[in-house]
Parts: C-alpha cells; structure tokens; sequence
C-alpha cells in the first residue's frame, strides 16, 4: 500500500488539477501500470526477498518498459488482466508464445480470475457508496440534502469529494487485487508443473551445497595426494604394462579404459534420455474431456421400472392420496396469502396514496410541533393572537400556534396518521398525502420556515412572517375550538 500511494497520489492529484473530471478517469485507465509495482513486490516476498516499497519504486520506471502499451489499450479491459499480468512481468513472453502460454494457464474447467476481478470492482463500488453514506450521518436530520442532485450539479467540490472518495478506494482494493490474482497464478503453475516441489528442492540443494563445499574440496585434494604417491611407487617397483589391460573371470570381463572413454558413455546417456523424452508420451501436451450424460432417458426408465414393480391398486391409492396432499397445500397456501394481505392492508393503501379511514388513524399528537402550546391552551381568539405575537416578534410561539391550529382544521376534514415519534418532514410527507391545493402549499412553507427556525436557528424575516399569518387568515380564518 506504500508503493501504491507514494507513487498514484501525486499522478491523481496532477490529472485532478488538469481537469476535474477526466483526470479521475485518465487516472483510471493507467490503473495496471501502476500495478505493475505491486506485483515485483509479492514475486520477491514469495521468495522469502525482503522488497521495501522504496526499493519498488526505484525499479517501477524498468517495470514499465516492457508492453506498456498493450497493457493500457486492447489488453486494458481484459476481465483477467490481473491474471495475466504474472506472465507478462515475471516469465517475459510475448506474441505468439504468451497465448500459448495463457491458453496452457487458463484451460481448467475453475478458472475465476475473471470473477475475481468483478468482486474487486463491487468492493470499490461498495466503498465509495459507504463514504458517502457516512456523510448523510453527520449531516442534521433538520436540514434537507438532496443526493441525486448534489451528483448532477457542476459544483467542484462535490466532484472533487468523489474523486477522493474513488482514489481512496483504488488505494483499499488494489493490494488484495494484485495479491489475489497472483495466487490463482501460483496455484495454477503448482497443479500444471508441481513449482512448489520444484522450488522446495532448489531451497534444499542451496542449503545443503554451501556447507559441504570445503569438505568436498579438502577431500579431493587428499586424494590427489595420495594418487601422486601411488603411482611414483608403481614406477619404480613395477614393469611396463600396456595402457589397457583386460582380465577375464568367471562371470564377466572388466575392461580398463582411458577417461575420454567415460565422458563418451556419459554422453551416451544423455543423448538417450534426450531421445526418450522426445518420444511419447513425454513429449506431449495431454487435454482430457469427461462427458456425461445430463438427460432423462435413464430417469424414465427408472421410472417406468419402479412402476411397473408396483400393483395397479397400490398406484392409484399413491396417486390419490398425493392429489389430496396437493389440494391441501394449496389451500394452506392461499389462506397465508390472503392473510398476508388482510395484515398488509393499511400499508397497501399507502402505497396507492390512499389515507387510512378515520377509525384505523391514530390519534393527532400536537405535543410534536410546539412547546409552547398544547390543546388546552389555545385562545379563543386565534387570529388576534396572532398579530399580538407578531408584533411581539415572538416568531417561534407564533409558528408554533399557527401549525396547531392549522393540523386541528385539517384532521376535522380527513383523519392524520401522525405519531409522536416523526419528524418535521415525516409530519409534512402525510400532510401532503392527506390534503392539496393552497393549503398544501402553505403548509410545506410553514414546516420549512419552522425546520430553519428550530434547527438551524435562521431567524426568518418579518415580511416572510407577515406573509404566512395572512396565508393562514385566508385559508384558516375562524376560531379555533379548544379541545
């Protein structure tokens, strides 16, 4: 994750700067050069190679040389680009002999890379939406913010917000990306060529090799010795004898030769077990296929087997009995649907912006929208009060009266699902549903100019004030009774 912001933060914010909006995408584009680094660092930990991001970075710019190109234009959308990257980087085919050797990799019958890319985008998405729900958590449930227009707008900041929030989740994602597919690659040359055997074996001779060196050399240098003093011995004690000798026993004849003689015999075996192994079946690729038959040709004769092993009589009673078994359940099955929906009518009518009937509505509960009056206080002459506390400025006592007064006429008319537990909002998302017209209006702005007053302690202007007592005159012009 060190080689991955060191070297991409200061890409995005450059394209970033560039232009706002097709920089995250430029940035986007070059996601497997970047890559790129990630994987010279696995491929060395693998190895037990202890590849710092610094020493990553320095060798990145080499990285990049071989296929750049390809790598950011027709290869770029290749679902298993991941996958393919090991062989690109780490064995260094090209052309014709890396689709051979793609093709040897991905012939199996559990090839997922292309799904393990999929899930690694789904988590960027996930992350992204989950930075910006947890904005919605620190904003006030008072004050309203539309998401979907947020997106649309030209602002820079939100488009700017966006891109840190997808940078963020390159820079999460992309380590468990490069790790992941360099797995399956692993895991694949390990099923096709057994490369952890072969490396286990490797690691064993280097181990084994460094502390034996000196003795075998030591070795070899006594017995050069002792070679020398044995043949100036037979020098001088014994005759001349010709330079191969041959002495025939009872069981076989033993020749003497020279050394040229031995590293041809060597020879000889290698070229044989070149030979052996260009011959089948070592010199061959092998692909097996196992068919089966998925059909009902074997099910219909089981069938018609275990039918014909019963009698007629005990057929028909099995017969009728399931047919009253399946009428049974069907009935079951229609009596929890239908009171499924008995249960589900109240949310049914919601649904079709139908109001519930006045004896289904619960009981209006003022003791939401106002602390300073409740339903035992009111005036008996509203209106007045009204100017009274107009001129007073008494603006939040004022609004207050004013949204009782309104909910009590319009619960005379049409029955208000309101609970104590909703908010302003959810309070005027009912009044719309229940009422229309003027009223609908002025009620929308009462809430609003409440929801600033009492949330965000916008103190509203006099005019807006004066402009909401006529509103409610007019639509609401008679004494309230109290109740």
């Amino acid at each position: 994750m060190g080689f991955w912001l060191a070297v991409t933060l200061p890409i995005f914010v450059i394209a970033c700067s560039i232009d706002i909006v097709w920089g995250v995408v430029a940035f986007w584009w070059l996601k497997p050069l970047y890559e790129r680094g990630l994987l010279h660092i696995l491929s060395r930990r693998v190895f037990a190679e202890n590849v710092t991001a610094k020493d990553a970075i320095k060798a990145w710019p080499g990285l990049l040389k071989k296929q750049w190109f390809a790598s950011i234009t027709w290869r770029r959308i290749s679902p298993t680009r991941g996958f393919d990257l090991a062989i690109q980087q780490l064995e260094g085919l090209e052309g014709a002999e890396r689709s051979k050797r793609l093709s040897i990799l991905h012939r199996t019958t559990d090839d997922n890379t292309a799904w393990w890319t999929i899930v690694c985008m789904v988590w960027e998405l996930i992350i992204i939406l989950g930075l910006v729900a947890l904005i919605s958590f620190v904003i006030p449930s008072g004050v309203e913010f539309d998401y979907w227009q947020a997106i649309n707008s030209d602002s820079w900041g939100v488009e700017l917000t966006y891109n840190l929030f997808t940078f963020l989740a390159y820079l999460l994602v992309a380590p468990f990306y490069i790790a992941g597919s360099f797995a399956a690659y692993l895991n694949r040359r390990i099923m096709l060529e057994g490369w952890d055997i072969e490396i286990g074996f490797k690691r064993a001779v280097s181990r084994v090799s460094k502390p034996l060196t000196g003795a075998v050399t030591s070795c070899i240098l006594i017995m050069c010795c002792f070679a020398l003093v044995t043949e100036s011995w037979a020098d001088e004690n014994l005759p001349e004898t010709p330079p191969a000798q041959t002495i025939e026993t009872d069981s076989a004849i033993f020749v003497d030769t020279d050394p040229a003689g031995q590293k041809n015999i060597e020879f000889e075996s290698e070229a044989q077990i070149k030979a052996i192994l260009d011959v089948p079946p070592f010199n061959g690729q092998k692909t097996e296929t196992d068919y089966r038959w998925v059909g009902w040709g074997d099910e219909e004769k089981e069938k018609e087997q275990s039918s014909d092993s019963l009698p007629d009589w005990l057929s028909s009673a099995i017969i009728f009995v399931a047919n009253i078994a399946e009428g049974l359940m069907w009935l079951v099955f229609g009596s929890l649907l239908l009171l499924l929906l008995y249960l589900s009518r109240d949310h049914i009518k919601a649904l079709f912006n139908r109001p519930a009937s006045p004896q289904d509505a619960q009981e209006l509960d003022l003791t939401v929208f106002s602390q300073s009056y409740d339903g035992d206080s009111l005036p008996d002459d509203v209106p007045s009060e009204l100017d009274r506390l107009l001129e007073a400025k008494a603006y939040r006592k004022l609004m207050s009266l004013m949204l009782i007064t309104s909910l009590l006429e319009i619960s005379k008319e049409q029955a208000l699902p309101l609970t104590k537990s909703m908010t302003e909002r959810e309070c005027l998302e009912v009044i719309k549903k229940s009422i229309e017209g003027d009223r609908r209006e002025f009620m929308q702005q009462l809430i609003d100019t409440w929801i600033h007053l009492a949330w965000a302690h916008t103190w509203p202007q006099k005019s807006t004030m004066q402009m909401l007592c006529e509103k409610w005159k007019t639509l609401f012009n008679q004494t309230v009774p109290v109740t």
